[in-house]
């Protein structure tokens, strides 16, 4: 039996992609696991959004070398995005290194390698004979059966900051059919949580049938089962408010919850980024989302010392922050990278400066964040739970007891006590108290909550 361990970095899209390669390569008999010690081939599934995740990715295979080295019969191998662009560069610094296999490239291709690359270890692991291994990661039922799908590959936005164009190429559409069969399926094996994923999942568009991404979520949530249905990500000059139309009439699958990207609050900023969308339509879509959907919590994610930002630009981005009150953000420094357009601006702002902002930024919406946390206190949510929490576990080490932690639709992280719990349930959840990144509380037995998961009238109080 042929043992594959496999490094994924990066977005959903990415785990998603990882997650649908373990089950084929477990389909063709290969076992996974969780070190890469006990690996026969290691594949490593890369990102180059940032260049730190680069970095640590380049760190990281260098130091697969030494398994290579007593074991001959090791394959690396290296997809996504990275493998894409700097493929020749990969082969050239890395003797180890048996095979690159770029995003842009077709998946049932990389399957049929795959298949090859496995009939290939395994003569060679049969000649070489095969040492004790240990550390097998085997399914326990102790993890949250989730659902992840592409609906689409690609993007055609071309955002000056991004080099997710040229490592995935144009935007590429699956077939609907396929995508509900697929989620029909998941669903059947137990899957609590679907989350849709793309680029930009706004611009969705079937290529049989022509339909959009609201109908596909309108079709998905009438998908028989308990289940939830996340997305990500919209882009703000895509979203209609069709899909905010389908989320309100299907709140007990769909959930409410809007990850909405901004990256700043200038738009002179924004027109340097190549966004195309204002402030001005952003806080339109926002107070559109609140609207119809309001228990919604919304995220977004900025970027911190981009080319031409002054600090009047910053400021603007703090007041945007100041008006939203997002429940969530996801904040870096600009970080430039290869082929884009930003890469070829005058950066003029220093990386103090920038470090600098970047903290003012998430001390503020740590305090932000505790706020809209605490207005969950008294109230009753629906919570699906994802793990146990043990003193002996790592969890325990940030001062929790023992209980369970879980999710809110909302995507609220939840402490939660209560006996006779599991993982893949969902339970009601009355609010007792709330802290900068999570809310905690005890299960309810008998209460009423909106499709959104947020107290209509607690039954128990």
């Amino acid at each position: 039996m042929i043992h594959v361990f496999i490094k994924t970095y990066g977005c959903q899209a990415n785990v998603a992609d990882s997650a649908s390669l373990k089950k084929y390569l477990s389909d063709l008999g290969c076992l996974i696991v969780g070190v890469e010690s006990d690996a026969d081939i290691i594949l490593i599934n890369t990102c180059a959004i940032r260049e730190k995740a680069e970095q640590r990715f380049f760190s990281y295979l260098g130091s697969l070398a030494p398994f290579k080295a007593v074991r001959s019969h090791l394959a690396i191998g290296v997809i996504g995005c990275i493998a894409s662009y700097r493929k020749e560069e990969i082969f050239q610094r890395f003797d180890s290194v048996s095979f690159v296999f770029g995003a842009r490239e077709d998946i049932e291709t990389l399957k049929a390698e795959l298949s090859d690359l496995i009939e290939s270890v395994a003569t060679k692991k049969n000649l070489l004979g095969d040492g004790g291994r240990s550390g097998v990661c085997r399914d326990l039922g102790t993890a949250l059966n989730r659902s992840m799908v592409n609906i689409m590959r690609g993007c055609n936005n071309y955002c000056s900051y991004c080099i997710v164009p040229f490592t995935t190429g144009r935007e590429r559409s699956f077939v609907m059919s396929k995508i509900l069969e697929r989620i029909k399926h998941d669903v059947e094996a137990g899957a609590k949580e679907v989350t849709l994923l793309g680029q930009n999942v706004d611009s969705y568009k079937c290529p049989e049938t022509g339909v959009r991404f609201s109908t596909l979520l309108e079709k998905v949530g009438q998908i028989d089962g308990e289940f939830w249905v996340r997305f990500v990500s919209p882009h703000p000059k895509d979203m209609t408010m069709d899909v905010l139309d389908v989320m309100a009439a299907n709140k007990e699958k769909l959930c409410s919850y809007i990850h909405l990207p901004l990256q700043s609050g200038s738009n002179k900023i924004l027109d340097l980024m190549c966004r195309t969308y204002t402030i001005e339509k952003y806080l339109e879509q926002v107070a559109a989302i609140r609207e119809r959907l309001p228990y919604a919590a919304i995220s977004t994610d900025f970027i911190v010392g981009f080319p031409g930002e002054t600090e009047e630009d910053y400021l603007a981005t703090r007041r945007v922050m100041e008006e939203v009150r997002f429940n969530m953000i996801y904040s870096f420094i600009y970080s430039p990278r290869k082929y884009t357009k930003a890469a070829q601006m005058i950066d003029s702002c220093s990386h103090e400066i920038k470090q600098r902002r970047l903290a003012e930024l998430q001390a503020r919406h740590r305090e932000i964040g505790t706020e809209r946390n605490r207005e969950f206190i008294g109230k009753t949510v629906r919570v699906l739970i994802e793990e146990r929490v043990s003193r002996e576990g790592l969890l325990a080490t940030r001062s929790f007891s023992e209980g369970w932690l879980g999710r809110t639709a909302g995507n609220i992280r939840v402490r939660v006590s209560g006996d006779n719990l599991d993982v893949n349930k969902f339970v009601n959840v009355l609010i007792e108290k709330a802290g900068i990144s999570q809310i905690e509380g005890s299960v309810l037995q008998d209460c009423k909550h909106s499709g959104d998961g947020v107290e209509l009238k607690n039954m128990a109080a």
